[in-house]
């Protein structure tokens, strides 16, 4: 009986041991060097809200000033939009597309860019039902406005992500690579 408990424990944590051994990651996910931690996120939209959430659930610092930042990552813009996609016979829209853009870039604390002026263009449909109360389509297209700027807040950190390996690459092909010992060759075999 002990046998079968511990068998389904063991599969659990080969899995586990698999998934962090073959480079896993959870979505929104970042590892900062230490110079560039903490963080500091100049918005105060939805996307600088899921930003700082998936960054503080990673286990990134967090910081609220901006002079205490290693790194400081600006939203500069955050619109959305509709536009008529379909129409009834009526003229009445019966589809919308939703669009949610967002403007950002990111500097380290000496202002140098790490991520240079970037534009996220998100869009979604949103079919109209004239049975559903005018509050109710409201709550729908908030929910759906959400979800494209927690869509938003991931891209950027796959971005973020991107740039700081980059960086982190170049800084090491850069470096200074200590001098090599030169590797005797064999001599050669006398016949």
């Amino acid at each position: 009986m002990s046998r079968l408990i511990g068998a389904p424990r063991l599969l659990i944590l080969a899995c586990l041991l698999a998934l962090v051994g073959c480079g896993f990651h959870l979505r929104g996910a970042v590892d900062l060097p230490p110079d560039l931690e903490p963080i500091y996120i100049q918005s105060g939209g939805l996307v600088g809200q899921s930003i700082d959430e998936r960054l503080r659930g990673s286990g990134v610092s967090v910081t609220s000033l901006a002079t205490q930042a290693g790194m400081i990552l600006r939203i500069l813009g955050q619109t959305r939009g509709s536009r008529v996609v379909a129409v009834d016979r009526a003229g009445k829209a019966l589809a919308y597309a939703l669009e949610f853009v967002v403007v950002f870039d990111a500097v380290d604390a000496g202002g140098q860019a790490l991520i240079p002026e970037q534009r996220i263009i998100l869009e979604r449909t949103f079919d109209d039902n004239p049975d559903v109360a005018v509050l109710g389509k409201q709550l729908e297209s908030d929910i759906i406005y959400q979800d494209m700027a927690d869509d938003a807040a991931d891209q950027v950190l796959l971005r973020l992500r991107a740039a700081v390996t980059a960086r982190s690459s170049q800084r090491r092909r850069s470096a200074p690579q200590p001098p090599q010992q030169a590797v005797p060759l064999a001599a050669p075999i006398a016949n």
